[in-house]
């Protein structure tokens, strides 16, 4: 019976890892042999990673759009106003990516590796109370002149003074609408803390079939293959939050939506020589006929 017992436990499996970043190790280990692996399985273990760039990315290209439509510069938030920036958590557990606070960008900036993607409107979601502008960039070839005509151009996708943040109203599921709210946020003490985000995703592929029953790998193959993805965004976090939801507040009040106006059209007084102008010129036209 001893001996019926010792050959038992010899070839008891290894208890198995519970966690996805554990299974790399375990397959790689000598402690599976008896492992009976299919030929055709793969087993795929990743990790997401975020690292952020300096403070006050295109910050004066913000300001000067802002400066025209008679608003204060943004201040850059200090940093133990851990409030009013962006988070530096920058590395999930994968045992717990779902919670993980930078989820919804990394989802939208490498989305082929998505599992429940985000779109563009939720990335940010998670984060501290504000109103963000968000902007997919190439973090190796910024234009920040490009990034600001890119939200100026929001505008024309309103009509009249912008609405609160109601659930029905659909204007807030562009995420270039949001932006366009965000760099122009009318607060006297607004901040924003811009920078360029990236996400790396690294997928580690290992090859079950390489392995024999035996746990002996097969010759001639690698069993192990990494890759990595990146994908990066200028993200603003502008505070005090304007855009609340389910807020019965517009963002603007019609004074500063009027200044806005005026920035993107002209002022009253500019517009009105030119149509005095023009009606002094029909005026003459008709006394000649």
């Amino acid at each position: 019976m001893a001996a019926v017992g010792n050959r038992l436990n010899h070839h008891k499996q290894p208890k198995k890892p519970h966690t996805l970043s554990n299974w790399v190790r375990w397959l790689a280990s000598g402690d599976v042999k008896c492992l009976k692996c299919c030929t055709c399985c793969k087993l795929r273990v990743g990790g997401h990673y975020r690292r952020l760039g300096d403070d006050g990315t295109c910050l004066s290209e913000i300001n000067n759009a802002r400066k025209k439509a008679g608003l204060n510069d943004f201040v850059i938030p200090q940093a133990e106003t851990k409030d009013k920036r962006l988070p530096d958590k920058g590395e999930e557990d994968s045992a717990t990516y779902a919670e993980w606070v930078w989820k919804p960008v990394c989802d939208v900036l490498i989305p082929q590796e998505a599992a429940g993607k985000s779109t563009e409107a939720e990335a940010g979601k998670k984060f501290m109370s504000g109103t963000y502008a968000f902007q997919v960039v190439d973090a190796a070839s910024l234009s920040c002149t490009a990034v600001v005509e890119k939200w100026k151009n929001a505008y024309s996708n309103f009509n009249g003074l912008p609405p609160p943040n109601k659930d029905a109203e659909e204007l807030y599921t562009s995420r270039d609408n949001i932006s366009f709210v965000a760099m122009y946020n009318p607060s006297a003490d607004a901040t924003a803390d811009c920078r360029v985000v990236t996400c790396t995703r690294k997928i580690a592929t290992v090859s079950a079939g390489l392995l024999t029953e035996m746990g002996e790998e097969e010759e001639g193959e690698d069993p192990l293959t990494e890759e990595t993805k990146e994908g990066s965004a200028l993200i603003c976090m502008t505070t005090p939050d304007v855009l609340p939801a389910n807020s019965d507040n517009p963002p603007f009040t019609e004074e500063q939506w009027g200044q806005i106006v005026t920035a993107f059209e002209g002022s009253a007084s500019a517009v009105l020589p030119s149509l005095l102008g023009l009606a002094a010129a029909l005026l003459g036209v008709a006394a000649a006929l």
